[in-house]
């Protein structure tokens, strides 16, 4: 009877560890540029998950053995982004983060993806409560994105009247004669958006109307703009590891969603 008790006993201590025991998918990361945001988007990751199971790379000392040997693979940048485009194996969990326009690049919607912006529900909360005055927010951008629509949407769910400024090379210089008619001005973050000289010229045509300039980057308040809401880059990392650790939420609906980072940084001139 003893020897059984002993047995039923072993069984169950062992049959207790392998419900305990959690398998860490071996996770690739893929560094498009050696960028400050791009670091702190690994630091995170790795504070979060085994470093034993994770494998960090630069785009041009990728090979093909790294990414055979992955269960998961993470794009950081644009760059990697079109890498991972164009050699990603569909059996792996294929992610990114840090890309400008996902859907430009077209990748947005199939994989899973890790905006670039805060939740805008949050944004335009904070931003109401700090300017309770504002009624029109203008949203300026080049090509229309998920981002804008769900901008959008935001704005007018916090009581806001969104107004959709789309900028091209026709009339382009000027757009500043629909300032006039909004209080505040979200600048997206589009190749022609940031180009330098345009850039320079659209604040310079705002300000000149006195209105609120909102950015997804805090480098734009050196440019004029007023208030940043900024991804916790951090946090960001935590977060797309505590995604991969769950491992349930790959079989979901949300596997090719994009998400919003939260907590995010609130920076202002």
């Amino acid at each position: 009877m003893m020897k059984f008790y002993n047995v039923f006993l072993f069984l169950l201590l062992l049959l207790s560890f392998s419900f305990s025991y959690t398998r860490y998918l071996n996770v690739l990361i893929i560094k498009g540029k050696d960028l400050q945001p791009v670091k702190l988007t690994i630091n995170g990751f790795l504070s979060e998950y085994p470093k034993e199971n994770c494998t960090v790379v630069e785009l041009d000392k990728l090979n093909s053995d790294l990414l055979n040997k992955s269960d998961v693979v993470i794009a950081l940048t644009s760059e990697a982004a079109f890498y991972l485009k164009q050699n990603y194996h569909k059996e792996k969990i294929n992610m990114y983060a840090l890309v400008l326009m996902p859907d430009a690049l077209g990748i947005l919607g199939k994989f899973i993806g890790f905006s670039i912006y805060p939740p805008f529900d949050e944004v335009f909360s904070d931003f109401k409560k700090k300017y309770p005055n504002v009624k029109k927010v203008g949203l300026l951008y080049n090509e229309k994105s998920y981002a804008v629509q769900s901008a959008f949407d935001s704005v007018k769910k916090n009581g806001l009247e969104p107004v959709l400024l789309q900028v091209d090379n026709f009339n382009f210089k000027y757009i500043s004669k629909s300032i006039a008619n909004v209080d505040a001005v979200y600048f997206f973050s589009d190749a022609m958006i940031l180009d330098e000289e345009n850039l320079l010229f659209l604040i310079k045509s705002i300000k000149s109307y006195n209105k609120i300039i909102i950015s997804s980057h805090r480098v734009l308040l050196q440019y004029g703009v007023d208030l940043a809401y900024v991804v916790d880059y951090y946090q960001l990392g935590k977060m797309m590891a505590l995604y991969i650790k769950k491992n349930s939420f790959l079989n979901t609906d949300n596997t090719y969603k994009i998400f919003f980072p939260s907590p995010f940084v609130v920076v202002s001139k």
